[in-house]
């Protein structure tokens, strides 16, 4: 199999350190989600990453889809059994993708608009929804060690990309936050070299 990425994008990083937490056998594979790349278009025709082309050629998208089919292809490996466990383990997966959506917004709006036309109050509003995300994340954090699931993994590759785009802005406050992110490292450096990264 092969995944479709961009080594920043914290999507990216949350699929590929499932998969490789799942015991799944795939390889890398850059591309240009933002110019526009032939090998993304024709496996996802969103041109979104990242996408997972299975061995038939068929391209799997989103990252939520991605982490459920590696926890199916490896007996459930990626999410806990059964619920409330589950549920919570989505929960914060959801949770941290939508920290992520909202970082990343604010990163699109200051690359891609010209300056005179950069919208402070959407910026502003994007950070304040991260901000209670991550309070929430912080109020009840997840397992790290054997019981690490894909909500562990979404947070870890959530706060890799606030530090690589955001640092010094997010850690005021959440001790708790920025200690998971150490001990997700050191508990998984194999996952941990996954994190976004430019």
């Amino acid at each position: 199999m092969k995944l479709l990425s961009a080594a920043a994008s914290p999507f990216v990083a949350k699929a590929a350190m499932a998969l490789r937490f799942a015991g799944l056998d795939f390889q890398i594979v850059s591309v240009d989600a933002t110019n526009g790349d032939p090998a993304l278009d024709e496996a996802n025709p969103l041109s979104k990453i990242p996408c997972l082309v299975l061995d038939d050629g068929t391209g799997l998208f989103d990252s939520r889809s991605i982490t459920r089919y590696g926890d199916r292809i490896s007996g459930g490996k990626l999410f806990p059994v059964p619920d409330p466990d589950r549920m919570i383990a989505e929960r914060m997966e959801a949770l941290s993708d939508g920290i992520c959506d909202c970082a990343v917004g604010i990163m699109y709006e200051g690359r891609f608009r010209p300056g005179d036309i950069v919208h402070q109050p959407w910026i502003d509003r994007l950070w304040g929804k991260a901000e209670r995300g991550l309070d929430e994340a912080a109020s009840d954090l997840p397992p790290l060690g054997a019981d690490l699931h894909a909500g562990s993994i979404a947070l870890a590759a959530t706060l890799g990309y606030l530090e690589l785009r955001f640092a010094g802005k997010w850690e005021n406050g959440r001790d708790r936050l920025v200690s998971f992110a150490a001990d997700f490292a050191k508990a998984h450096p194999e996952l941990a070299e996954l994190l976004p990264r430019a």
